[in-house]
């Protein structure tokens, strides 16, 4: 059994992708440490609050890995599978230290547009069911919320950021959550050259393209499997109803100028790769 891992900022579609690679022959693919079909059973040891701590801590980051995901974590499961992925947006941080671990397995890394992310990620207004972003600074958190926000990446403290950051509007820290996750995932793709690059745009705009690069780098491909999951695209893509923030034209001058500071540069690196 092969292992790979995926890793985004979140607000990805990384539940669809799981579910998708999932209903494969042959695939076993987990979102989070969950069954991926139903996502109801952690099988996984649940990484969630240690993440903070391995955005600071390059050891422990190792630690979290050898402890958490080593392959016996994997084998224990009595998967059959040929291929088994573990899917979440908090490998982020750890990506590194599973390649170390694992040198021979698949590294998926997901991007999305920053302002999209911005306007899925920053809930204003009742419970974050799936919460990947800072939530607008005057919500009410659920206990929920709270415990999961414990892990979320922010600046360290002592930084200039960090002593900006209660000033900031929950626009302006899923822009700096945003520009620092992706900044250390395209850091490892430039260091990992066999790194599996998939867009969120491309899922919603060119389906074929996405899954036959996500196949073709699993060394999974078919015409078949293709087809299958052209299917499961044309059925559903996991995408908000509803934005509780506005589109970028509509945020305020200093949000606007705070992407073109934080993010914009670093996005313009990034899809460059896209149509490349």
């Amino acid at each position: 059994m092969k292992l790979g891992f995926c890793a985004s900022t979140g607000r990805t579609a990384t539940t669809f992708l799981a579910k998708t690679l999932d209903s494969l022959t042959g695939i076993t693919a987990l979102h989070e440490g969950y069954d991926g079909k139903t996502h109801q059973k952690p099988l996984l040891p649940l990484i969630n609050i240690h993440n903070a701590r391995a955005w600071r801590d390059a050891s422990y980051a190792t630690e979290l890995v050898t402890t958490m995901r080593d392959r016996e974590h994997f084998v224990g499961l009595g998967i059959s599978s040929r291929i088994c992925l573990d899917i979440a947006y908090y490998n982020a941080p750890l990506m590194s230290s599973l390649i170390s671990r694992h040198p021979d397995g698949y590294f998926i890394v997901m991007f999305r547009r920053c302002e999209s992310f911005v306007q899925s990620a920053t809930v204003t207004r009742g419970e974050d069911l799936t919460p990947a972003g800072w939530p607008g600074v005057n919500k009410p958190l659920s206990p929920r919320e709270q415990f999961i926000a414990m892990g979320r990446l922010k600046p360290e403290k002592g930084t200039k950021d960090a002593e900006l950051w209660q000033n900031w509007s929950g626009i302006c820290r899923n822009i700096w959550l945003w520009a620092n996750v992706n900044q250390a995932l395209i850091n490892f793709v430039n260091t990992n050259k066999n790194s599996i690059v998939l867009f969120y745009e491309d899922l919603i705009e060119r389906p074929e393209h996405f899954w036959k690069t996500c196949l073709e780098g699993l060394n999974y491909f078919s015409d078949g499997r293709l087809q299958q999951c052209l299917l499961a695209s044309n059925e559903k893509v996991n995408k908000r109803k509803y934005y509780g923030i506005d589109p970028f034209a509509m945020w305020g001058a200093g949000e606007q100028n705070f992407y073109r500071t934080y993010a914009k540069p670093l996005e313009d690196e990034i899809y460059e790769r896209r149509f490349n």
